[in-house]
């Protein structure tokens, strides 16, 4: 019989994975990752819509702080383009963060739309974080799963 007494598990269902944007180790990291990224939407008008590159990177740097954390703490990066991270369980997670509460339904609804896009591959897994855009913190809103029509909270 196999020991799992070395093995670190995550209830990642249950867990508060909110931060202090303080906790990030590797800023540097961190604001590389939103360059690259930003530099990739920036490359086509279709993704950029006509915002400059800078428009994009401060985007990404808010966006990619929570995935920053993810990266700090045990998740692993997903490198397939435009995917976030893995959990430690393995699965795929995309994360999404919001200046307010209010903003949450929006964002599951857009990221409803691009699961029924089918050739997105889009993650079954949605992690939302919130920040007001002048506080250092950011909270873990909440954990959504796919039930086949939208994602739901856990």
């Amino acid at each position: 019989m196999q020991s799992n007494s070395s093995i670190k598990t995550y209830d990642i269902f249950n867990m508060d994975m909110s931060f202090n944007i303080d906790d990030i180790k590797n800023k540097a990291e961190w604001r590389e990752r939103a360059m690259n990224e930003a530099k990739q939407i920036h490359s086509k008008p279709s993704t950029a819509r006509g915002r400059s590159l800078n428009e994009i990177y401060e985007t990404r740097l808010y966006g990619g702080v929570a995935e920053q954390y993810l990266l700090e703490t045990g998740w692993e990066d997903d490198e397939r383009k435009f995917k976030d991270v893995i959990d430690p369980q393995g699965d795929p997670v995309e994360v999404k963060t919001t200046s307010c509460l209010e903003n949450v339904w929006h964002v599951l609804e857009r990221c409803r739309e691009a699961k029924l896009e089918t050739w997105r591959n889009y993650q079954d897994i949605v992690y939302v974080f919130i920040n007001d855009t002048k506080s250092k913190e950011f909270v873990h809103e909440g954990t959504y799963l796919w039930n086949g029509e939208k994602f739901e909270r856990n």
